[in-house]
């Protein structure tokens, strides 16, 4: 079936809940109990909003043309229209009395061998451009008076707005995605977000994940994920906290010779500094299980730790343990506390007060790992 270019978007949905990418602010000390937020889901005002990389192909029900990435702000997602064999993706705190209503972008498919428009709208403006590199028009359009009030999509396709149509391949008919952006979306935006397109592009499959550190399992003695744990009870003396275990602490105090850490599997350095708590601590992004996460390395040397951007392939080294009771671990054992986030948030909380916000981690004992 060949649809035309500038097409009309319906359809049930199915929301799934993006991945962050990086969320790239500093959030209170690890082991500090007195806080258990969650990253924000946008930037405060004046902030610069940072952005993270979708892939179509991880939506939920999508349809099988859509191969694309693109990079979206933090805290938008995105939802399947599948009855059309459309994207919606929209910001959470924009207006709208439904997540169809705060649709930002707007996208559908088709197949043809040229670009085509609807009779059903006025084309205002028509400029040929690309898109990563492939033939692309922009258009501004409206629908024209008289005809029916599109149905099952944002109001705001019945009104004046710009779409632009990207040919995807060379084949004879091809793909076309057809990008319609929302009236009130700054033009810098919508050109950042196709400038970050890639037409095709699927998410990197990871080999398995590797122990952080040598013989992890059997040195997670004392306290694992969940541990609630208080001056009084805590299997450590003495103890500086009080609240629920983020994630499991991989003892080495009988160990005088340096405990390196690696990184368990590719992924980006987002945050390595001194925190509270934690003495040197690293967050590095990577993907697992198709989601984007970070994990948490405390309790590391300082004077030894990557740098924010790095790349890192699994297996490399992070850095090494801090000497106990020093500076280098803010005055903790030496230990590696382990974390992982369900999403690619720089929470460093090594404590939360409520038992129900350990759903902002993971287990990191549910994960499958190798030795090598």
């Amino acid at each position: 079936m060949r649809w035309a270019a500038i097409l009309i978007l319906i359809g049930g949905v199915t929301v799934v809940g993006l991945a962050i990418w990086q969320a790239l602010q500093d959030k209170p000390a690890p082991e500090q109990p007195t806080s258990s937020s969650t990253t924000t889901s946008q930037s405060a005002p004046g902030e610069t909003p940072t952005f993270a990389r979708l892939y179509a192909s991880q939506i939920a029900d999508v349809a099988a043309p859509f191969t694309f990435s693109l990079e979206i702000p933090t805290g938008w997602q995105a939802e399947a229209v599948r009855e059309i064999e459309a994207i919606s993706i929209y910001d959470p705190g924009a207006a709208g009395d439904s997540n169809l209503e705060k649709s930002q972008l707007f996208i559908r498919h088709f197949e043809a061998n040229a670009f085509l428009t609807l009779q059903t709208v006025t084309i205002h403006d028509r400029d040929e451009t690309t898109v990563d590199g492939r033939p692309a028009v922009r258009y501004e359009i409206e629908k024209k008076s008289g005809v029916t009030d599109f149905p099952s999509q944002p109001s705001w396709r019945n009104q004046r707005h710009i779409v632009t149509d990207v040919r995807v391949t060379d084949d004879n008919p091809s793909t076309f995605y057809v990008i319609a952006k929302r009236p009130d979306l700054a033009d810098t935006t919508y050109q950042q977000l196709l400038d970050s397109l890639k037409v095709t592009d699927e998410p990197l499959v990871e080999p398995g994940l590797l122990t952080p550190t040598a013989e992890f399992e059997s040195r997670i003695t004392k306290k694992r994920f969940g541990t609630y744990v208080t001056p009084e009870n805590s299997p450590v003396s003495p103890e500086r906290f009080t609240g629920f275990h983020t994630g499991v602490d991989v003892e080495y105090g009988d160990v005088g010779d340096e405990v390196p850490v690696r990184a368990i599997a590719n992924g980006t350095v987002t945050l390595a500094k001194i925190a509270q708590g934690y003495g040197g601590v690293v967050v590095v992004t990577h993907a697992i299980d198709d989601r984007e996460r970070s994990t948490i390395y405390g309790h590391l040397d300082p004077a030894i730790l990557p740098t924010v951007g790095a790349t890192i392939t699994r297996g490399q080294e992070l850095g090494r343990l801090g000497d106990g009771r020093t500076d280098e671990t803010d005055g903790e054992r030496k230990h590696l506390h382990f974390a992982v986030r369900v999403d690619t948030g720089l929470v460093l909380l090594g404590y939360v007060q409520r038992e129900s916000d350990l759903s902002g981690w993971l287990d990191p004992l549910i994960l499958s790992y190798s030795s090598s």
